[in-house]
């Protein structure tokens, strides 16, 4: 018996909560409706809620950013999402809670009150809006409307220091037909550091990193009207993450720019030279249009590192036309005879020390070292016509005439080994000249280099 009881009074107790609960349901629901039938009979939200005439409606204004979407650098747009937060009051939406039973707040589809026409001035493409379908109006009249939007604004960069650039970007907002002393802006949460909220701000995974971000109130007046027009402006400045452009792009950069100079070092008659130097042109070449396929082209001003390229590319070519002067001079000693005075002294004597190349151990040749072969280039001949004369000389021996020969013959294999010597000398010069030069064109490579590498890239 005592558990049937129990029973019963659980029973009875869920139904009286049941039926109590749809009462009190019921009675507030047709509190909320009758509620929207007074708010609402006369209400139009065609009609902007002035107060009288000559009164204005205020609008305060303000800005949450959820996220950096994209920044398109080509396209010149920033990419955000953020919510807009924006609160009036419309005197013709008040009520006595008391007559309602208690109800403050009312949450109402957006599109059955006014709303201010705020814009975004410099938007590229149509606003996406994620939801803005409810406002929530309270008993003083006061509407919140927070529509969570995607928003694109033209951002026009500055990309001369890419990819340690920084961009400023602005969101401006304003009313699309009503002029300041209609509909008065102004900051969202009362002052212009709580107009722009960060509280949601989530920095993702893409290009760039906030650093500041700021809102300002213009009041601006245009030459056709005399009435004030007011504009809400939110700043943001990102910061390029520069990292993976290190890796990609400069890194290649200052490898290539080194490799120019270094060229130099490789044997005046080593052929590799002509195939590096052509490598480094080419490397540069496609460099460039890599570089090109990530940044706009309709910009004047071309980044530090398009420049650099371009002077890596420059100095690439001079680079292949001093190597090939390097190896004129390299093979000039077979064709055009000893190295001039002016040069022996200039490059052997002055730049040789100065470029690190030791100092200057040979003899250099004079006029009287060049040996002149004529008339011993045939020995077979010489001795010949010497037998005839022997023969034709009653008083001369035959021992004297082959000691005569002997020494005939030791002379030429002397001449013509001095010949030689002269000759590997004659080359062995225009080879230092060589070789000095390759080392003043290193050290001038080298510095220039250095020097646009640091100003650019510094």
């Amino acid at each position: 018996m005592k558990t049937w009881t129990l029973c019963g009074i659980l029973f009875m107790d869920i139904i009286v909560t049941q039926v109590l609960g749809d009462r009190i349901m019921s009675d507030a629901n047709k509190n909320e409706l009758q509620l929207y039938k007074d708010l609402f009979t006369s209400y139009t939200n065609v009609i902007m809620p002035l107060k009288n005439e000559t009164g204005s409606v205020s609008v305060r204004l303000g800005l949450s950013l959820n996220s950096i979407i994209e920044m398109d650098e080509i396209r010149e747009r920033l990419d955000v999402s953020a919510v807009l937060l924006e609160q009036w009051t419309d005197e013709r939406l008040k009520w006595d809670p008391s007559r309602y039973g208690n109800i403050d707040t009312l949450r109402l589809p957006a599109s059955v009150v006014w709303r201010p026409d705020v814009v975004l001035y410099n938007g590229m493409g149509d606003e996406r809006t994620f939801n803005d379908q409810t406002v929530v109006v309270y008993k003083d009249g006061f509407i919140l409307w927070i529509p969570a939007m995607r928003l694109q604004a033209t951002c026009e960069g500055n990309l001369l220091r890419f990819p340690f650039d920084k961009q400023t970007c602005k969101f401006r907002f304003g009313s699309w037909t009503y002029h300041g002393n209609q509909l008065n802006l102004t900051y969202g949460g009362g002052n212009a550091l709580s107009a722009f909220d960060l509280s949601e701000f989530v920095e993702s995974g893409n290009d760039w990193k906030l650093l500041d971000y700021t809102a300002d109130l213009l009041v601006l007046k245009y030459a056709c009207c005399s009435e004030p027009y007011h504009t809400m402006v939110f700043t943001m400045v990102l910061e390029r993450k520069p990292i993976y452009y290190i890796h990609v792009y400069i890194l290649p950069a200052v490898i290539l720019s080194l490799l120019i100079p270094f060229q130099l070092f490789l044997p005046p008659e080593s052929r590799e030279r002509l195939t590096l130097g052509s490598i480094l042109i080419i490397s540069n070449i496609l460099m460039i249009f890599k570089l090109q396929e990530i940044l706009p082209t309709q910009h004047v001003t071309l980044p530090l590192l398009g420049i650099f390229y371009s002077l890596n590319l420059i100095w690439s070519f001079l680079s292949l036309i001093a190597t090939i002067c390097v190896l004129n001079v390299h093979n000039r000693g077979p064709r055009r005879g000893r190295v001039p005075d002016i040069i022996r002294w200039v490059f052997l004597r002055s730049l040789k020390r100065i470029v690190c190349l030791g100092n200057d151990n040979y003899y250099p040749l004079s006029s009287t070292d060049c040996v002149s072969m004529k008339g011993l280039e045939n020995p077979m001949l010489s001795s010949s016509t010497d037998g005839q004369k022997a023969k034709e000389t009653n008083n001369g021996s035959k021992l004297e005439a082959d000691v005569e020969d002997l020494n005939r013959q030791l002379h030429v294999l002397t001449a013509r080994a001095r010949t030689n010597e002269v000759k590997e000398e004659m080359l062995g010069e225009w080879r230092q000249v060589s070789l000095v030069l390759d080392r003043v064109l290193f050290f001038l490579f080298m510095l220039t280099i250095l020097i646009y590498t640091v100003v650019l890239l510094g």
